[in-house]
Parts: C-alpha cells; structure tokens; sequence
C-alpha cells in the first residue's frame, strides 16, 4: 500500500506503528512481524465486534502488514491519568467490569490455557498452567482483555465514554486475571500508579469474594507470561 505523504503518525508500539490516513487508522506491522499473528488479531477483533465489545472493526488492505481500522476520536486515557486525574482509576475499573459484563458463550475466543504457556520453559510452563486449572476450576470464566491499561481506553474530550481498543490478548478466563495482568503492568511501569489501582480498582475484586492468595497467584503467572513478551 502507497500513502501519499499526508498521514500522521498516532501510535507506536514494538511490531508496529498506528497512522492517521483519509478517516482512517492504518496498522502498520514491521515485515517481520508474522502473517498468522495478524490474521489471528484480526480474528480477535471481528470476536469483540460481535460481542458488543468494541465498535472498531478492521478491514484488509492490498498489504498483508496493513490493517484499515475505523479511527476512534478523543485521546488515551493515559493523559488524563498522568495529569493526575484520579477519575481516569474508576474509568479503567468501569471498562474491566465491562468486559467482564459480556455473556461469554458463544464468543469465538480462545481459552487463556490454550496460549499462555507459549515461548515458557518447561518448569513456567507447568507452574503457569497449573495455577489457571486451579483458579478455573475455583472462579467462572468470562472474557478478560488481559491488556487493560490507560493506553488501551480512548475517551471522548470532557467524557470518560470509553473505546477499549488492542484485543489481540484477549482469551476467555476467570477475572482475576485480568486485575492481575494490569497490576503486573503497572507494577512495572509506575509504583505511584500501583498504589492508586490497588486503593481505587482492586476493592471490586475483592467485592466480588476474590481471595487475596488466589490474586497473588494469578499475579505471578502473569508475570511470568509476561516476561516472554520483553
């Protein structure tokens, strides 16, 4: 695919760049990002649309590496969230319960015990996949982003009538694990913004009768899923 000079860079990431291109978003994946992860996120979005998930729908271009994508107007909420808006902590809670909120049957998504022990060693693996047995077998599954964070959520000026985008991790699986894959982001990234999601978003987890133990469990297999993607 040819652009004709007048697109605008909007999104950067690690296997590819987000353009601004007549109306539309184009993805822009590196040429050795692999052809069947593409078609595999592109599998993932039509779920999510069906779902009532997300409005945002993909369309194919002339280029493998190109995906169309309906463009979302507003910002990320992660610059509210750094100018120190503590509402931008009960909207990202307000999008987990939402994603969580969707009947999942039906949904073509995968099972997070279907993928999460790809690229793990041996031992991760087993360590890994034994603590989503025992925490399914314990909780119900439902759809989980497990890529919730404030670069994910796009709202409107002078709103927080969010757009989740970026669902290629999305798999189905108890809840907890969602929380837990934000907190090992933000652990990450920023102890401030660690301490704020535990005081503003954890307390609907433990609501929902979530014992800390089995959080904590669910945190460490997600860090350790986690480090294969660095």
């Amino acid at each position: 695919m040819i652009f004709d000079g007048t697109q605008k860079v909007i999104g950067q990431g690690a296997q590819a760049e987000v353009v601004l291109y007549q109306g539309y978003a184009y993805k822009i994946y590196k040429p050795t990002y692999p052809a069947e992860w593409i078609e595999f996120e592109k599998r993932q979005q039509k779920a999510v649309n069906k779902a009532g998930l997300c409005p945002v729908k993909y369309y194919d271009t002339e280029d493998s590496h190109i995906i169309r994508m309906d463009y979302v107007e507003g910002e990320t909420l992660e610059k509210r969230a750094a100018a120190g808006d503590v509402n931008s902590f009960f909207a990202l809670a307000d999008a987990i319960r939402f994603v969580h909120s969707v009947d999942p049957a039906g949904i073509d998504i995968p099972p997070l015990s279907a993928t999460a022990a790809m690229g793990l060693s041996d031992s991760d693996a087993k360590e890994v996949l034994d603590i989503i047995e025992r925490l399914s077998k314990k909780m119900k599954s439902c759809v989980c982003h497990l890529d919730m964070h404030f670069l994910n959520i796009m709202v409107p000026e002078e709103s927080y009538n969010f757009t989740i985008i970026d669902w290629m991790n999305a798999r189905l699986a108890p809840a907890v694990f969602d929380y837990a894959r934000t907190y090992v982001i933000f652990d990450e990234f920023s102890k401030e913004a660690l301490e704020v999601y535990k005081q503003t978003v954890l307390p609907n987890l433990w609501e929902s009768g979530v014992e800390e133990q089995d959080f904590y469990d669910a945190v460490k297999a997600c860090a350790i899923i986690r480090k294969t993607e660095k």
